[in-house]
């Protein structure tokens, strides 16, 4: 007779199901479970932009209107909802970044994966040595750790990009590997 288990939404860890915090990491067993608001948290602290930028907020307004998906504001970015196949749908987030070494303003993409853990982490750095667009990291999020895939661009090089083909790319890496995680479920 084989013994069930409870996977740690952290660590992936099996726990006995008589266990009340996962004997790996020590995080409560059925507490966290993927957090399909998180996304309002995928920007990140907003950096105000200095004052030689470029008008950041028309830029991204403009690039979200050739996009054509479903839009919304998001905090300080915008939040376009991708349709996917299967009927699944998938949030990505734009905002101002700040600025990179050689002071151009930088325009983040995000879209939220599912809770991170260990054993999908290493796996992802290798497919990230493959990735042309949108990368895997790791972005903490209500105070846990998800994976989200992220793409970080110059706003001035925005003009040159098929707005609505890299958002749907971004969306379809992310959906891909929170179809994954979540076992089939649409949460981001």
């Amino acid at each position: 007779m084989s013994l069930s288990t409870i996977a740690c939404a952290r660590c992936a860890l099996g726990n006995h199901p008589s266990n009340r915090f996962c004997s790996g990491c020590g995080l409560p067993l059925g507490a966290v479970q993927p957090d399909a608001g998180a996304g309002s948290d995928a920007l990140g602290p907003y950096e105000a932009p200095e004052p030689d930028d470029p008008d950041a907020a028309r830029v991204i307004r403009e690039f979200v209107a050739r996009a054509a998906y479903e839009s919304a504001p998001s905090g300080h970015g915008w939040r376009m909802i991708v349709p996917l196949q299967l009927d699944r749908l998938q949030a990505v987030y734009l905002g101002y970044a700040g600025t990179d070494p050689e002071r151009r303003a930088i325009l983040s993409f995000v879209s939220v994966c599912g809770p991170a853990n260990d054993r999908d982490g290493r796996i992802l750095l290798k497919m990230n040595a493959r990735s042309v667009e949108g990368h895997f990291a790791v972005k903490v999020l209500r105070g846990e750790e998800y994976f989200v895939v992220i793409e970080n661009l110059p706003i001035d090089a925005l003009e040159a990009f098929d707005a609505g083909g890299l958002v749907r790319r971004i969306a379809e890496a992310a959906d891909g590997l929170e179809d994954r995680l979540s076992r089939g479920r649409d949460l981001y």
